[in-house]
């Protein structure tokens, strides 16, 4: 009779553990962070991991992580991503300081809640799409492709992503058909002069026929309590039903604490499909400009033209600390002569707040690099030139923390440029 007491208890302790979404096989993985070269603050990292056997044959989105610091009383949120075919164990370091290295516990347990905490991807379909970070809009990927007129054919001649303030009400990025310069938008790529086949065509204005780079679908999504991925295969189309480039674009969003509202990672790799593909701007006389018409850029709302004499928005008073500022990493930087500049900065005001976008240039990225960081609405971004052969594929890497405030010190921007590009290294102790 005890037996079959105990084999009930034991059944409903099964029982309850699945109902209530616990396990009794939690697991703990032991890692090491190494130090960092200086002090940051907000740092993700990641360690390729084995799944424990129970979790083998689970989703990773209902695997929860719990990150605790060794003798400390710091705990936060781990987010498993399969990258590959294998998994990865991600979160964000609070602080690193320098010279001091640290050791973290993760444990691991099966979700207890079936909603998604922390980022959350919202489709509309065959419009935009919406990333979410606790019920707050960040981001949005917008793709909508309509060529039944001109004017709608040019508004949505190209994917973009625009980004919302602290509160996710309102865009901090221009999206405004009517705007100064309105072909750019949000965070974009392109290149006014494209030569294919004997032929120029423009990727920047889609000026000059019916060009367009189109939203195919989606390759990936994953989104949790530390990060967020997407992926989107887009045509660069001639307008004449053939495709020059396809373009496999993905961002990855940080989980960031305030004053950031956004650490994004833009990965792109661009194949020539069809011949070769020249990858330029302009030649001869305007060859100066070049930097002003090619690569990833990054355009505010149009509000922040009014500090310019050539913006429809146009005041005569804007008060000096509305006004767009750049910052480099070093005095003295002239930004179209100095190439392969790590990073540069800009700042503005917006409805009575300030801004600023922290533009990184990977030293992996093809170069040289110029950087168009001047104009005073405030467009700016990374340019470079390459010759792409039939089949060859080009992978451009950008960084871009936006944040509501001043600009801060250079150090600090100098700071976060390091924890991105020499993160501080992660090693597994046991698990």
């Amino acid at each position: 009779m005890k037996s079959k007491l105990k084999s009930f208890a034991a059944a409903l302790a099964i029982v309850v553990s699945l109902v209530c979404g616990v396990t009794t096989g939690d697991t703990e993985i032991r890692l090491s962070v190494s130090a960092a070269a200086v002090d940051l603050v907000d740092v993700p990292v990641h360690a390729s991991i084995k799944l424990p056997e129970q979790f083998a044959n689970m989703p990773v989105g209902q695997i929860a992580v719990v990150l605790k610091e060794q003798n400390s009383d710091i705990s936060v949120p781990g987010q498993i991503v399969m990258e590959d075919g294998k998994p990865q164990l991600w979160w964000v370091l609070p602080c690193a300081k320098k010279d001091v290295a640290t050791t973290w516990t993760a444990n691991l347990t099966r979700r207890e809640k079936t909603d998604s905490e922390g980022f959350l991807w919202k489709d509309t379909p065959a419009d935009h799409l919406d990333l979410l970070f606790d019920g707050r809009r960040v981001m949005q990927y917008v793709y909508a492709r309509d060529s039944s007129t001109s004017e709608r054919s040019f508004e949505t001649s190209k994917p973009f992503y625009n980004f919302f303030d602290a509160d996710g009400r309102n865009l901090i990025t221009n999206c405004d058909p009517d705007s100064l310069y309105p072909h750019h938008r949000g965070l974009f790529i392109g290149w006014s002069r494209i030569e294919f086949g004997g032929k120029e065509y423009d990727f920047w204005g889609m000026t000059r026929g019916n060009t367009a780079q189109v939203h195919q679908g989606f390759l990936r999504q994953a989104a949790g309590p530390v990060l967020a991925k997407s992926s989107a295969l887009i045509h660069w189309d001639d307008g004449n039903d053939g495709t020059i480039i396809t373009e496999q674009r993905r961002v990855t969003v940080f989980r960031q604490s305030a004053p950031a509202i956004a650490l994004v990672e833009f990965k792109t790799q661009l194949k020539a499909v069809n011949g070769d593909v020249f990858l330029i701007s302009n030649k001869g006389e305007d060859a100066h400009k070049a930097p002003e018409h090619g690569g990833i850029h990054y355009r505010p709302h149009n509000d922040t033209a009014a500090g310019s004499k050539r913006a429809a928005t146009y005041t005569e008073k804007v008060a000096e600390e509305n006004k767009v500022r750049y910052l480099f990493h070093e005095d003295g930087i002239d930004p179209l002569k100095d190439k392969d500049l790590p990073w540069v900065a800009m700042s503005h005001g917006l409805n009575r707040r300030h801004y600023t976008v922290l533009h990184i240039n990977h030293p992996g990225n093809p170069g040289p690099t110029v950087y168009s960081a001047y104009r005073a609405y405030g467009r700016f971004g990374a340019y470079f030139e390459k010759k792409l052969q039939p089949g060859q594929t080009l992978t451009p890497r950008y960084y871009l923390w936006i944040a509501e405030g001043k600009m801060p010190a250079r150090g600090e921007l100098a700071g976060r440029y390091q924890m991105l590009i020499n993160p501080p290294a992660v090693k597994v102790l046991a698990q």
